[in-house]
């Protein structure tokens, strides 16, 4: 009788294993995920001022926020394909570095990098070379801060709030900024992306500032006030 039992269960598990196989076998007939892969052109790429920040963006974020993904072998086969077509159509209709109008705003992209949404932990999980530190999300922060001027997109499209009104610098102050970017910046870096870097409103300056001050840089409250003044001039 034991013998029988093992027998039984060896079938079962036979026909699961068979079952299983004919399953995988039927799904792969599925096109979504193998026959739309494609990479249209960049006809309106989003312009990095900061090399770094571009290269922290290119290994974590343009798989699936570009024209510019990696098709790798496991996007032929479902369900995985499923899953990163899914991803890739998602993540290009919200922010897509390739197309730059209607980019999210800095405060938004700021949210999303700190509080480690993005990359995602299914990304990171194979990839983990995508996996961001605290220093190379300050970095991408500041970047995507600098360059959405760049771009011409500071407002990161459309948006419903009025801009925080700012006091345009005076010569003193804009002296004084002058003098306190090439004090705090050059210990690190060349100031002179600092020095040109021009912002759309007094949040995005702010949120480069906060990007200074994560990587080290000591400012006060009053003097983050002449940045800010400088930075929206």
């Amino acid at each position: 009788m034991a013998g029988s039992g093992g027998r039984s269960w060896k079938k079962i598990l036979l026909w699961v294993i068979g079952i299983a196989v004919v399953a995988f076998l039927l799904i792969q007939l599925v096109p979504y995920g193998r026959s739309s892969h494609s990479n249209p052109p960049a006809t309106s790429p989003f312009q990095w001022t900061d090399p770094q920040a571009e290269a922290i963006a290119k290994t974590s974020c343009y798989d699936c926020h570009s024209n510019e993904t990696k098709w790798w072998w496991a996007t032929q086969i479902a369900p995985f394909s499923w899953l990163i077509q899914r991803d890739v159509d998602g993540g290009r209709a919200h922010l897509n570095f390739s197309e730059y109008d209607g980019l999210p705003p800095v405060e938004e992209f700021r949210r999303v990098v700190e509080g480690g949404e993005m990359p995602p932990i299914q990304y990171t999980l194979i990839h983990s070379d995508a996996k961001l530190s605290d220093a190379e999300k300050q970095t991408l922060i500041a970047g995507y801060a600098s360059g959405m001027t760049a771009s011409g997109s500071s407002s990161g499209g459309a948006s419903t709030s009025s801009p925080t009104p700012t006091p345009s610098p005076s010569p003193a102050s804009t002296a004084d900024a002058v003098a306190l970017i090439n004090d705090v910046c050059s210990r690190c870096h060349s100031a002179d992306q600092a020095l040109s870097f021009q912002a759309g409103s007094a949040a995005e300056a702010q949120a480069l500032i906060d990007a200074m001050i994560q990587r080290g840089a000591q400012v006060t409250p009053e003097q983050e006030q002449v940045l800010i003044a400088y930075f929206t001039r």
